[in-house]
């Protein structure tokens, strides 16, 4: 048993640990490629980094308040207050005491490129998704502040000072201006209540000069005042995202030759807005975008994604981490067969490494991470089972487990058999027996766990496919004598991990029946194991191998498919002349394929011999 066993912690969350650590040091803007087959249960170990970089944040937070005594600021309740009143009469400058801060903040945006892939760019959904969070994170107010009053300005940098200084205007504070206008306004209130409006009586000049000056400068000042008030609200109405879809739906939108740098001013625009929430904050502040499903598009919208990535990355400054979770080899596929880069990126490969500054390959699924998959989709199932405890008994599970090298002994069933099957079976519930596979499937001294890919998406179709195949032949009376839970799991397994060579068996045994009604050889034995058909027959699968590649790629590693019927699970011609009827996860059309291929192959090769027999009577 390894350490990771021993610790109850598995593999996939030591490694979801260490990236997590990882991602809290790794300076910004960066690309994570998190490399894994498809279907490997890459979502799970996105959560689990996600939750080690939470663990990691309060850490830091525990730490920098020891250090400094400074609290976090918040952007909730009064925080919020606050925030507008920084953002409107201050701005803010990075300093010496900023950069040395440790703590942190995440801000985590997933974006699901399956979700836009009906859309024409799809790398535009990419940008809106992360405007959007950012917005919904913070509010629409100090967004459309920041984009109307401040986003032209940069961050000036300074080694010591205050993290905010006045915003000025000819010098003078704007919160002194606004605090003067406002003290004015009081008085001009007061002056109107005591002298009433002073218009047209000659005799009091004082209250008509101090009305006039001060109807003349608040009105002065409520034109400004109106006009931020207007761009504020504007931005509001018409937010990145709008802006961005405005410019998207113009006619001319392929010839615009400039519209790819008024997204980037958009992401700088967002970047700076980042950067005044750090300093009011008082920690940094992170957004990891976790790009998913990509590997499920088309070539020229995965490319599309990949451009977008590169705007991102484009500025320095950008405080985005992105994680690229997909399968490496469809993703270079995507690239090479994409017209977008057609002779730019002849190589996937390196065009990926010239995007992915950190590249992270999941390892092969341990054996308690794949038994936690199975876990997680079998208690999904039974939630939805009826007449069946959640958790059968082990003793009863046992029972069927046993040596998996020994064989069920199988006989030939008489009428009578089958009527005594029938009432076997009419005491024993199917869900009876569906709990006994499943339990055989999690059973850690089990070895089906060890024939089941790496794929979560295949391990819910195995646990789809049993409660079927065995309710239907409960329906159909078959003695389940000669299929106990165990075997029917393992034959599941096999038509779900080697379709395509579980199908050329099927197609051999077709022909042997065939051929014995016609009296050209012997029929099979019963007793003769699947794997003797195969082996017998690879000479003639050989025949039609290259016509049938794209089948082949179906199954799983052909070792282990030889090791499954040769050694751990050896079923017989009488079984599979039992089973196959009720194997519905088996597609007919692959061994129809086969058929017509193999047929034509023999066809080739009798008009071939029939030419060359006439040849030599000639």
């Amino acid at each position: 048993m390894s350490n990771f066993d021993c610790n109850d912690q598995t593999e996939y969350e030591a490694y979801a640990k260490c990236l997590g650590k990882a991602l809290c040091y790794i300076p910004t803007p960066t690309t994570v490629g998190l490399y894994a087959p498809w279907g490997s249960g890459i979502n799970q170990l996105l959560h689990n980094v996600q939750k080690q970089m939470s663990l990691e944040v309060l850490s830091r937070e525990k730490k920098e308040f020891a250090r400094t005594r400074q609290k976090s600021r918040t952007t909730s309740g009064l925080g919020f207050v606050l925030l507008l009143l920084h953002l409107i009469f201050l701005k803010p400058q990075l300093t010496e005491k900023h950069e040395k801060r440790k703590n942190f903040r995440f801000i985590f945006v997933k974006f699901s490129a399956w979700e836009f892939a009906g859309s024409d760019k799809l790398w535009a959904g990419l940008i809106t998704t992360l405007c959007d969070n950012i917005k919904d994170q913070f509010g629409c107010i100090p967004t459309s502040i920041v984009r109307s009053l401040g986003h032209q300005s940069t961050l000036e940098k300074c080694k010591f000072g205050s993290e905010w200084v006045s915003k000025k205007i000819l010098k003078i504070p704007i919160w002194f201006i606004f605090s003067f206008l406002l003290l004015l306004a009081l008085t001009l209130a007061l002056v109107i209540s005591i002298f009433g409006i002073a218009i047209g009586e000659m005799g009091n000049n004082f209250a008509l000069a101090l009305e006039g000056l001060g109807f003349g400068l608040i009105g002065c000042s409520a034109f400004l005042t109106m006009k931020n008030s207007l761009a504020v609200g504007k931005n509001m109405i018409v937010s990145q995202k709008a802006k961005m879809e405005s410019l998207m739906n113009k006619t001319d939108f392929s010839a615009q030759l400039g519209f790819m740098n008024d997204i980037k001013q958009e992401v700088k625009v967002l970047t700076n807005f980042i950067k005044y929430i750090e300093v009011f904050e008082r920690r940094k502040i992170r957004i990891v975008l976790e790009i998913m499903s990509l590997d499920r598009c088309t070539p020229d919208k995965v490319v599309g994604v990949l451009d977008a990535m590169n705007i991102l990355l484009s500025d320095p400054d950008a405080p985005f981490i992105s994680v690229l979770a997909v399968d490496p080899s469809i993703i270079v596929a995507c690239v090479e067969k994409s017209n977008t880069f057609k002779g730019m990126a002849d190589n996937g490969y390196e065009f990926l490494n010239r995007i992915v500054t950190l590249p992270f390959c999941v390892p092969q699924m341990d054996t308690q991470t794949k038994l936690n998959f199975i876990k997680q989709v079998v208690e999904g199932k039974n939630g939805l089972m009826e007449d069946a405890p959640m958790q059968p008994h082990r003793h009863e599970a046992d029972k069927f487990q046993g040596n998996s090298l020994e064989i069920v002994p199988l006989m030939n069933v008489s009428s009578g058999e089958i009527h005594t099957s029938e009432q076997r079976n009419a005491k024993m519930k199917p869900s009876h027996h569906i709990q006994q596979a499943y339990q055989c499937l999690m059973d850690r001294d089990s070895n089906l766990h060890e024939y089941i890919e790496e794929n979560f998406l295949q391990m819910r179709r195995i646990v789809n496919i049993i409660p079927i195949m065995t309710t239907l032949m409960f329906e159909r009376n078959v003695p389940m004598s000669s299929f106990p839970p165990q075997r029917i799991a393992a034959w599941v397994i096999l038509a779900t991990c080697w379709p395509c060579r579980l199908s050329w068996i099927w197609q051999c045994l077709e022909d042997a029946v065939q051929r014995e009604e016609l009296n050209e050889e012997k029929g099979i034995n019963d007793e003769m194991l699947l794997w003797t058909i195969y082996e017998n027959s690879s000479e003639n699968l050989k025949l039609i191998q290259s016509n049938i590649e794209k089948l082949l790629t179906l199954d799983g590693d052909p070792e282990i498919f030889q090791k499954f019927l040769s050694i751990s699970y050896k079923f017989t011609v009488k079984d599979a002349n039992i089973i196959l009827p009720y194997t519905i996860n088996l597609d007919s059309s692959l061994k129809r394929k086969m058929e017509l291929l193999l047929g034509s192959k023999f066809l080739g090769r009798r008009a071939t011999s029939s030419s060359e027999n006439a040849t030599r009577h000639e």
